[in-house]
């Protein structure tokens, strides 16, 4: 992305991921301090920023202004590496001052993974959702129900013959009583209560039941059910 393409947009949190090649186990003495760079430059952390990130290790605590004092930087310019390690997750902050705490790996698995994770899967939903709103009244062949018992029965049929089911239920959101349509493949199913498990084109996990279901994400009034034999 071009310089001019990157103004057009406000950040929130930016993350750099690279897969690059894993370092040799020799010389074995010197093998963990290179694979800790190998990780930080996996995850973007480079230059300054990984410098940062290693003084803050070795410090256990350090404020902005020791920070900059190690990096010989005024603390304006040391500012931006240190929102981005924050922001990646690898660092935490308490009052003024930043420390590590949990071991490099630990903070990639369950920081930083979760979050590029979570930014992905809304830009998904996002744009799935523009795209559902503009075809909205599109047609699907298949079988209609108007309970979620006859539609498991017609996917374990589908199944049976060897067939992937694809279903569409319209109904309401349990927890906010909006009209709302989802389709997908069917993952699951179950009695009790009766439910079809469906995931969206954004890969969310919807259980769908009857319109008097406990527990199901949307109440279906109508389903419809298909398979490559349907189209």
């Amino acid at each position: 992305m071009d310089e001019s393409a990157e103004q057009q947009y406000d950040f929130f949190a930016e993350w750099k991921v690279r897969r690059i090649p894993e370092p040799s186990r020799e010389p074995p003495e010197t093998y963990g301090q290179r694979l800790k760079d190998w990780a930080l430059s996996s995850v973007g952390v480079d230059g300054a920023a990984k410098e940062i990130f290693l003084f803050i290790e070795n410090s256990k605590i350090a404020t902005i202004e020791e920070i900059a004092e190690h990096m010989d930087e005024k603390p304006e310019g040391i500012v931006e590496h240190v929102d981005m390690l924050y922001s990646t997750g690898l660092i935490e902050r308490m009052g003024r001052a930043y420390f590590i705490r949990n071991p490099l790996s630990t903070s990639i698995v369950r920081r930083l993974i979760p979050r590029i994770t979570e930014s992905l899967r809304i830009i998904a939903k996002a744009e799935s959702k523009c795209r559902s709103d503009a075809t909205i009244y599109h047609k699907m062949k298949g079988r209609a129900f108007s309970d979620i018992g006859s539609a498991i029965v017609a996917c374990k049929e589908m199944t049976r013959a060897g067939i992937s089911p694809v279903a569409r239920a319209v109904g309401i959101r349990s927890y906010s009583d909006e009209s709302i349509e989802v389709e997908g493949p069917v993952i699951g199913y179950g009695h009790s209560p009766l439910h079809l498990v469906i995931v969206t084109e954004s890969g969310e996990r919807i259980v769908v039941g009857n319109r008097e279901a406990k527990g199901a994400d949307v109440e279906a009034h109508s389903i419809i059910v298909k398979g490559e034999k349907d189209e």
